[in-house]
Parts: structure tokens; sequence; C-alpha cells
């Protein structure tokens, strides 16, 4: 009994106890390689991206924008991009080719899997993008089809809506389309997406002309707005 120390004092230390490892220890290195691969999946973490892959994704979103941006242009006679007129076609246009281009130009020097999540990135990106604005078009059509509901705010609201379930719906799809089986976490929407969908919001009331939209020249800053959405498929890793 006497060779058991007192702890009476808050100086004593406990000689007796060590730090306890709650790392497991792994013999084999295929068992261990495998068991870091689940828990990655699990937990969804991912190594930060490198400067250069950042850079070869903003070089890929920007170039993704630029080439469809000049087809327009030589199709509607404009000389300035940023008098391009856009319509629903062009809009999905634009998000779809910075999408691919940034994941195309991410897609060197990294090994399959890293490559595959960018590409179920692209996925989700695409899909975030187009869902609303297909649903929130169709919403302004039956707006402009109604003598009651041709407004401004009733356009609005309607966007308004079908961008929030557009996105909970490009979620659903784009989860569906990478993982029909279910073997992996669900892409959930994050504030970044929701701040992304700004775009859709952009594009829905250029189409929709509301009057105050006109004024606000909203239709500059589509492209960087896709490409913004193009490039983070690009970096993800």
């Amino acid at each position: 009994m006497n060779s058991i120390p007192s702890f009476r004092n808050s100086n004593v230390k406990y000689v007796y106890l060590e730090k306890v490892d709650v790392t497991p220890d792994y013999r084999e290195e295929k068992v261990k390689a495998d068991a870091q691969n689940y828990l990655l999946r699990r937990s969804r973490t991912h190594h930060k991206p490198s400067v250069p892959d950042k850079v070869k994704a903003a070089i890929g979103a920007l170039a993704g924008a630029a080439f469809p941006i000049v087809y327009m242009m030589k199709k509607q006679g404009v000389k300035n991009p940023l008098k391009v007129k856009y319509g629903l076609s062009e809009m999905v246009l634009v998000s779809a080719t910075t999408v691919i281009g940034s994941v195309l130009a991410a897609m060197p020097g990294n090994d399959c899997k890293t490559n595959r999540r960018k590409a179920e990135e692209g996925v989700f990106q695409f899909c975030n993008a187009a869902i609303p604005t297909w649903l929130a078009a169709a919403g302004l059509k039956l707006c402009e089809s109604s003598q009651k509901f041709n407004n401004a705010w009733a356009k609005i609201l309607s966007t308004a809506g079908a961008i929030l379930v557009g996105m909970m719906g490009a979620a659903e799809v784009s989860n569906l389309i990478c993982d029909p089986h279910d073997k992996n976490p669900d892409r959930k929407l994050t504030l970044k997406d929701t701040i992304a969908n700004v775009d859709d919001l952009f594009g829905v009331l250029i189409l929709a002309k509301v009057p105050f939209v006109d004024k606000l020249h909203l239709e500059k800053a589509l492209p960087f707005i896709y490409a913004y959405c193009g490039y983070r498929a690009g970096k993800t890793n």
C-alpha cells in the first residue's frame, strides 16, 4: 500500500500511467492502406489542392468559357464579348464547357481515384448549374402564359422557388449518376454551392427580362460565375 503514491498534491505525477496510443497498429501495409481509404471515404476528407492544381483548373475553366463565347460572338455578329446575348441554351453550353475544360486540364499528373473524384464533382457542378436554370426557365414560361402571374414579382418568386428545388434535385441526380449503388457518402449541398447558384438567379432574371435587371447588365458576369463553378470541379481532390 505504501508503494501507491498519493494524488492529493497536484504536483504529483501519474507515474503508473502512460499516454494511451489509440492509433491502430496495422501489421500489413495492404491492411493499413485499405483502412485509410475506408476512413477517407467515410469522412470525406481530402488533401488540399496544390498551387499547380489550382492553376491548371483555373486555366481550363477560363478556356472552357472563352471558346463558346467566341463561337457565340461569331454567331450573333458581335465583336465585344460583353455584348453576347444569353438564352437558356447558351447558359447550359457555357456551364458545361467550363466544367469540362477545368476537369480535363487538372487531370494530368493525378492518380485515377483523384481524377474520378474531379469528374464526379464536375457532374455535380454541371447539374447544380443546369437543373435549377431549366426549372426556373419552365417556371417563367408558366408565368408568361398567365395574365395573373405575368409580372416581375411573380417571375422573381417562381425563380427563387425553382432554384431552391433545382439545387436539391441536382444533388440527388448527381449522386445517382456518380454512385448508383450508394457505396459512398452522398455529395451534400454546401454554402459555396448555394452562393454559386447566383449564376442561375442572374441567368433566369436575364431570361425573364425583368426591367431593373436590364440596367444592371448581369449577363456580363455569367462567364466568370460559370468559370468559378468549373474551377471548383477541377481543383477537387
